[in-house]
């Protein structure tokens, strides 16, 4: 009874805690720094996990979506909407991996290897999401009816490429081996 007590107020506590952590993740807010630089002073080891997290969570959802839509792939619906679908996990990574360079050590060595496997599975779902290739291929194909700009002609064609080259082309048993 008493150990039940103790394991619900340390749980609760705990969970209160991770809350608090992510309300208070500065990885997570706007940078209302000078310039936007990211407050270093403030971006704790702890803060990065749940942020790459919440970053992957954003960009699947924003994939969904582009994935999901009912409206004929054009270049914005499609390719730009997937080009902003990561804002938040490159914000993220452009804090943690330069960071991490620097000032490596067991921590951020820690976080490293454990969001390694997740990264490889998020982007794998992206780059290997037959719906969402269907719907860049639609776009890609008719690029040159779509009088794209240079900028967004590389674009277009950047991301087609990658995903080629990532294996969109290839049957589901080559992707999966």
């Amino acid at each position: 009874t008493m150990k039940k007590i103790i394991m619900l107020t340390f749980s609760a506590g705990l969970l209160l805690g991770v809350i608090s952590c992510k309300e208070k993740n500065p990885l997570l807010t706007d940078f209302n720094t000078p310039f936007g630089v990211p407050p270093f002073d403030k971006i704790k080891v702890e803060h990065f996990e749940p942020a790459f997290i919440e970053a992957m969570k954003q960009q699947k959802a924003a994939i969904d979506q582009i994935v999901n839509s009912k409206e004929e792939p054009t270049f914005e619906n499609t390719i730009l909407a997937l080009e902003y679908s990561g804002a938040l996990l490159s914000k993220v990574s452009g804090v943690f991996y330069p960071l991490s360079s620097a000032n490596t050590g067991p921590a951020m060595q820690e976080v490293t290897q454990k969001l390694a496997p997740m990264f490889s599975r998020h982007n794998d779902d992206i780059n290997l999401n037959p719906e969402l290739f269907k719907r860049i291929k639609a776009v890609y194909v008719k690029k040159d009816e779509l009088d794209l700009n240079p900028e967004q002609l590389m674009l277009l064609t950047k991301i087609y490429d990658g995903f080629v080259r990532g294996g969109a082309n290839l049957d589901p048993e080559k992707q999966a081996r």
